[in-house]
């Protein structure tokens, strides 16, 4: 299996944090100072402002750091797959694309624990103490649903813009990487599974999906010309 990836546009992200991080720390101390003076609501302002960009920033700095990993993880995963399935990891409008001759997936990965829950595409995580206290650091468990919807219609749209003439089924699918996460899953309009069971299951896409070589040819090179940071 072949990789790309825009490590460039990884590591820029994690600078933003760093500098979200820092102005978010003058803030803090700036709010510090100021209740010192008659403005306390300034200062309340400030600290809370800058308790909420450290928390945005610090995110930031742990996703630059975790993306790698997933990539690593993802590759490993699909370990033994021939040259005709190439892995797209923040180069298009999805964050992880996987181009395979049974069809096109764009890629939602989670790297959340616990026990996890989606009923209809209403997801909850359970709450622990220990998700308390890593509130500030911790990776957001989000709407995969919604957010995997988003991208698929993004790299559907980006196809359509640089062929219209070139038809093709976007899948989404919402993998969990982490082997502790524990899911109960049910009526789901996307499929949603562990990253073990990642493999087999674009294996087993249905035919339906499945790419003819010139359009795949065609979805190679629109993929592969794709602007890097």
């Amino acid at each position: 299996m072949r990789t790309t990836s825009d490590e460039e546009l990884i590591a820029r992200g994690g600078r933003v944090g760093q500098v979200a991080n820092f102005i978010a720390l003058v803030m803090v101390f700036g709010g510090l100072l100021v209740s010192f003076t008659p403005w306390k609501l300034i200062s309340v302002a400030l600290i809370a402002l800058g308790v909420l960009m450290y928390t945005v920033g610090h995110r930031g700095v742990e996703q630059a750091a975790r993306e790698p990993r997933f990539i690593r993880q993802l590759v490993d995963a699909l370990a033994g797959f021939d040259d005709r399935y190439h892995l797209y990891s923040h180069v298009l409008p999805g964050d992880h694309v996987l181009l395979t001759p049974h069809g096109v997936f764009v890629l939602v990965l989670k790297g959340v624990d616990g026990r996890i829950r989606s009923f209809k595409d209403k997801w909850v995580r359970d709450l622990s103490l220990r998700r308390l206290l890593r509130f500030f650091t911790e990776e957001s468990l989000g709407n995969p649903t919604k957010e995997v919807q988003r991208q698929v219609k993004r790299v559907q749209k980006y196809v359509e813009q640089h062929n219209p003439e070139l038809e093709v089924d976007v899948q989404g699918l919402v993998v969990f990487v982490n082997p502790k996460a524990r899911l109960e899953v049910t009526d789901s309009s996307v499929p949603v599974l562990p990253l073990r069971r990642l493999k087999s299951y674009v294996r087993r896409a249905s035919p339906q999906s499945d790419v003819q070589p010139e359009a795949m040819s065609a979805l190679r090179q629109i993929f592969d010309e794709a602007p890097r940071a």
